[in-house]
């Protein structure tokens, strides 16, 4: 339990009530259950970017082009349900298509060898071509009511969207808590020839990372058409580092090894409620992204500044100790030499 309290996910989590109570001095509305269900909502999308992009951070890698995925599996979705595909097939089409997205930074990744950073944004300019090649440049619109209703159905005044997506979320910690080979990410991450010299399959886990952040970057782009019911060009544009941003936020480390699905959960979430915020407060939209950068640095500082202080803490106290130690065997010591 301690632990769960010393955790940077907890941190992040105190000060996103903080910050909805600090708002709620100003603006009593933002403390109704139906705004927070909305922020709720309203951060599945980017949650769901961030879940993929933490398996690849996990295993010390990056991923900057979820975002594009995520805007090419949508145009994919809208053209199969133009088309008259039932959703099942429709939703299938999409989460296909991110998987081979991610797939295919995977190969680029792990078999030949090109550092993750450049293998991602060479294929975030290809998937955004791809979009606009697709779509000739225009939105895609007239987009069937099935999956708009599906969006806006609420069960106990709760999206089943997002029902879906917290079922989703706790089937994930629940494998990736009870399943051996998760802890793999893990392993890679921390130290890569170390795991490989364990056993550790280290090329088939990065490609199942990369494959992954593909894969849920599909089913975000199935909650964004199914929130708005048309899909934009710009669907995607600028989430990879929102997601980046989430991920660190809540906890997990650029240098892999160190982080939970739920760091990426209450990063997203906390993200989405600071531009919420914004709005309740007046605030001027342009102002999001230098806000929400200054809580980021914010946040990880004070992280650094806790986690530092604990750690001279423990050294102090066991060097106290160890004199302690000494101190006590002088005396049987000086006993033992007089006797000689």
């Amino acid at each position: 339990m301690s632990r769960i309290f010393k955790s940077r996910e907890f941190l992040v989590l105190l000060l996103l009530v903080g910050m909805i109570l600090a708002v709620s001095t100003v603006n009593k509305a933002v403390l109704r259950p139906v705004t927070l269900i909305n922020i709720l909502n309203s951060s599945l999308f980017l949650m769901l970017i961030a879940i993929g992009q933490m398996f690849v951070i996990l295993t010390r890698g990056i991923d900057v082009s979820v975002g594009a995925i995520a805007g090419v599996s949508a145009v994919i979705f809208g053209f199969a349900l133009n088309a008259g595909f039932p959703l099942p097939v429709a939703m299938a089409a999409a989460l296909l298509t991110g998987l081979l997205a991610g797939m295919v930074n995977a190969v680029g990744v792990v078999f030949v060898g090109i550092p993750p950073i450049i293998m991602t944004l060479g294929t975030l300019g290809i998937y955004r071509g791809l979009m606009r090649v697709l779509t000739g440049g225009s939105w895609i619109e007239s987009i069937p009511r099935n999956i708009k209703a599906l969006a806006v159905t609420r069960f106990a005044s709760i999206p089943l969207m997002v029902w879906g997506v917290a079922v989703l979320v706790i089937v994930v910690a629940i494998l990736m808590h009870r399943i051996r080979a998760t802890r793999h990410f893990y392993a890679v991450g921390d130290n890569l020839d170390g795991a490989y010299l364990l056993g550790i399959n280290t090329r088939r886990t990065r490609f199942i990372a990369f494959s992954l952040a593909g894969l849920f970057a599909g089913a975000a782009a199935i909650v964004f058409v199914g929130q708005i019911g048309f899909v934009p060009m710009q669907t995607g544009d600028g989430q990879e580092l929102k997601a980046i941003a989430a991920v660190v936020l809540g906890g997990v480390s650029l240098m892999g090894g160190t982080g939970s699905i739920w760091s990426a959960v209450i990063g997203a979430l906390f993200l989405t409620a600071v531009d919420s915020m914004m709005i309740f407060l007046r605030i001027p939209g342009s102002w999001n992204n230098a806000v929400a950068g200054a809580v980021l640095l914010a946040v990880v500082v004070l992280d650094y500044a806790i986690r530092r202080a604990a750690e001279k803490r423990r050294l102090t106290l066991r060097a106290a100790e160890m004199l302690r130690a000494e101190t006590a065997m002088a005396p049987a010591g000086v006993q033992s030499e007089g006797r000689a």
